[in-house]
């Protein structure tokens, strides 16, 4: 699935036109903790968006129109995020150059064994629904070992 921000309802960069790298820097954005993300901290510091001691100084509250940090704060979604997000996150137009996706991890031993192909039988027609409505999402082959 494509990332993308995610913002508060009311939040500045909610409708506008065009929003760009350098519009999302003017906010605080989510922090991640060093090293958990690997690939994630490096497309962020790529386009200068990781939140380190640094860019923390950078912010311009002047753009923050009376907002607290928390009500300002950036974060990252997926369609699926967003669902459950009940309403209480936007999506903003502007993707993140790097996708997400989710895994079942079973150990080698209990890979054949039948409520672990339930599981993922339930677990996909679940998502199903959720690919029917939303192109972000794609799932892979309908073995749940792909």
């Amino acid at each position: 699935m494509p990332v993308f921000f995610v913002v508060n309802p009311d939040h500045p960069l909610i409708g506008k036109a065009r929003i760009s790298f350098a519009d999302i820097a003017s906010y605080p954005t989510l922090g991640l903790p060093t090293g958990l993300y690997p690939k994630v901290e490096e497309s962020l510091k790529t386009i200068g968006l990781w939140s380190d001691d640094v860019r923390m100084m950078r912010y311009q509250r002047d753009q923050w129109e009376g907002k607290t940090e928390a009500e300002l704060t950036i974060g990252y979604g997926t369609a699926l995020s967003l669902e459950i997000s009940g309403g209480r996150l936007v999506k903003l137009p502007l993707n993140l150059p790097f996708s997400s996706g989710d895994a079942v991890v079973v150990r080698r031993e209990f890979m054949a064994h039948p409520e672990v192909g339930a599981l993922c039988d339930v677990l996909r027609s679940r998502l199903k629904i959720f690919a029917d409505r939303y192109a972000d999402i794609r799932l892979s082959a309908d073995s749940c070992w792909s």
